[in-house]
């Protein structure tokens, strides 16, 4: 059974008031959940479960260090360092303390973690941060870029400046080719990495500008093909599209899908296969408010049917389960079937800003601009058994493969490139077009 819970804890709080929570995420490796807010900081979190299914989350320790809001964060692949981005442009990288040694924050208490890099380079607030492969960073921003950077030396390696307005999220493919941003330009851009690595001002090239569908769109102004994009009058700082935790497919949210011939067009977000970046494979139709954040479920399990069945949108070995945040509601899809499996609404009094799945993907939390977080919590084997016979090229990608690892990530192998970095990568890759139904209201 599904249980959904708010948490009223104070997660961050100044003088008695909560202070919105601007992002969340899980260590893969500890389990420890972080929580990034207006108030500057970033709290750790353990989050315990009954047995009867009841959550409960303590306090572990309070990471300080940026003057201004924090506005997104996220932990590597292998759990060992954590990044983030806030107000006034500042980047982090956060490591473990080694064992023995004590750090304290602005507070005078001990912590585990240090800040060990300020990646400095952005003119303005920093809205997103994501890791790629090898100790890259890809950080985007109100000043209309995304830096990547190499972590291991905290110098800035590419800037990228094809948007025209605020950056409001990225993500990096997990095989490391890829990379996407989103704007309220009304565009995504998509880049490629050629032959993979780590990225260089010569390895990194453009790809495509996704702002319209040509073969589905009405044309406005003098033939100018509509817009499948929400504009800046979208009232979010945050637009988090993610990439499958293969790599087989990316999710765009705040997109808007006008059918021919109706008067208003519909909230929606798109499904663009892997090296297929000219039209969506599918659209996931919203409700009343516009998605605004999408995170994929870190465990692919078992298929409920065949791959061969018609009326499944995926040929994948396994099911992908993944979550779509609009401002009022949360949306849960799996690639086995044509609607939700899942969809929670009203459980925030203000816009929803990120979310994050547990390491064994049994809960999802949502934070809001409210100041609290949401636990939505499924029983073991609800969302289905976790799938064993998995690829090896699929399974050195899953944060599950890499948190034993005591290595940086700079050294981890994982796996191969594409020669061509549009083309698709090793093993079935397509999402069918099939369009996902709307979850009835």
């Amino acid at each position: 059974m599904v249980r959904v819970k708010t948490i009223e804890i104070a997660w961050h709080n100044v003088e008695k008031t909560n202070q919105p929570i601007l992002s969340v995420d899980f260590n893969p490796r500890t389990g420890a959940l972080a929580t990034a807010g207006a108030d500057n900081e970033i709290k750790l979190w353990r989050v315990d479960r009954s047995i009867d299914g009841e959550v409960t989350v303590t306090h572990t320790e309070t990471l300080t260090g940026h003057a201004k809001a924090v506005n997104c964060c996220r932990f590597s692949a292998n759990g060992r360092a954590l990044a983030s981005a806030g107000d006034a442009g500042d980047v982090y990288v956060w490591r473990e303390v080694d064992v023995g040694s004590t750090t304290v924050n602005s507070h005078g208490d001990v912590v585990g973690w240090k800040p060990m890099k300020t990646l400095r380079g952005h003119s303005d607030d920093a809205l997103s941060v994501c890791w790629g492969p090898r100790e890259t960073l890809a950080s985007a921003s109100v000043d209309n870029t995304t830096i990547l950077w190499d972590c291991e030396s905290g110098n800035g390696v590419v800037q990228l400046r094809e948007h025209a307005h605020y950056v409001q999220g990225v993500s990096y493919d997990p095989r490391g080719e890829f990379i996407v941003s989103q704007s309220p330009d009304r565009t995504a851009q998509v880049y490629a990495v050629v032959g993979g690595g780590k990225p260089s001002a010569k390895s990194v090239k453009h790809v495509r500008a996704i702002k319209a569908i040509n073969d589905t769109n009405e044309r406005v102004d003098g033939g100018r093909m509509a817009s499948i994009f929400h504009d800046d009058s979208m009232t979010s700082f945050f637009r988090r599209p993610a990439w499958s935790p293969d790599g087989s497919f990316v999710v765009f949210p705040a997109g808007v899908f006008k059918r021919p011939g109706a008067k208003r067009a519909m909230h929606t977000t798109y499904v663009y296969a892997r090296g297929n970046f000219e039209t969506p494979v599918m659209h996931l139709p919203g409700g009343e408010t516009p998605s605004v954040c999408v995170r994929f479920n870190p465990v692919l399990f078992k298929r409920r049917k065949d791959a061969a069945d018609p009326t499944t949108p995926s040929d994948l070995p396994y099911r992908v389960v993944f979550a779509v945040c609009s401002q009022d509601g949360v949306t849960i899809y799996d690639t086995d079937e044509t609607e939700p499996i899942v969809y929670v609404a009203g459980i925030h009094c203000t816009s929803i800003t990120d979310c994050a799945w547990s390491p064994d993907g049994g809960m999802l939390v949502v934070s809001s601009t409210d100041g609290f977080a949401s636990v939505v919590a499924f029983d073991e084997g609800e969302l289905g058994a976790p799938e064993t016979n998995i690829p090896e090229h699929v399974k050195s990608l899953l944060a599950s493969s890499r948190i034993g690892e005591s290595v940086p990530d700079e050294v981890v192998v994982v796996a191969p490139a594409v020669p061509n970095p549009v083309a698709a990568g090793p093993g079935p890759t397509r999402i069918a077009p099939v369009r996902i139904a709307p979850t009835p209201m």
